[in-house]
């Protein structure tokens, strides 16, 4: 009964010590976040964590999965609405404000945070670069749709680029600084109109 398949199983006490896991490792990171912690915070033995995930690497994995899985789930889809290019784009710099705002956690563990943390295992690094690879290619196809351009021009991607460096940057400032820092949306419609009027995909007619 003690299999793989069993273990994988979503069930109370996994989602407990997810639960707990993720709100320590995106207050304190991945090396601060012993076991024992997780154990105390959830109330389940140690034991039952190993049982679960194996080891803390493990429990990493499964948190950041489980973060991905969250944050995936509820991105708007890449068709933007709006009669006009500054609507669309403040439709969209809305979604992503309130997606940001939803999961402050999830955001934390997956937008650059982690990957400061050198201890992590190598399939905790591989799911960081899937996460935000998927991140950059909605960020790239919603942009393109905004301005008008595919979503794999040039200057789509480059936007999108620049709006996930900001999006690192405002997590690593809840991350030091404030908890309750929100994604600077008025500066970065100004910002993306004229990064896109740069590129040549805007013009003061449209």
């Amino acid at each position: 009964m003690n299999d793989t398949a069993t273990r994988g199983r979503t069930t109370p006490s996994r989602e407990a010590i997810l639960d707990a896991a993720s709100t320590l490792m995106s207050r304190h990171g991945y090396a601060a976040t012993s076991i024992s912690r997780i154990s105390t915070a959830c109330g389940l033995p140690a034991s039952s964590i190993y049982w679960h995930f194996g080891s803390k690497e493990g429990v990493y994995l499964a948190v950041l999965q489980r973060a991905r899985q969250a944050l995936v789930a509820g991105l708007p889809g890449t068709v933007v609405p709006g009669a006009d290019v500054p609507r669309r784009l403040t439709a969209f710099l809305s979604a992503v404000a309130e997606v940001f705002d939803r999961h402050p956690h999830d955001l934390r563990l997956l937008v650059g945070i982690s990957m400061l943390e050198e201890t992590a295992c190598s399939a905790a690094r591989a799911e960081l670069a899937d996460y935000r690879l998927a991140l950059r290619r909605w960020l790239a196809d919603s942009l393109g749709s905004v301005f008008g351009v595919p979503g794999t021009a040039a200057p789509a991607e480059d936007l999108a680029g620049f709006l996930l460096t900001i999006a690192g940057g405002a997590s690593i400032a809840r991350w030091f600084e404030d908890p309750d820092a929100s994604l600077p949306v008025g500066d970065l419609h100004v910002a993306l109109s004229a990064l896109a009027r740069s590129r040549g995909v805007l013009d003061d007619a449209r």
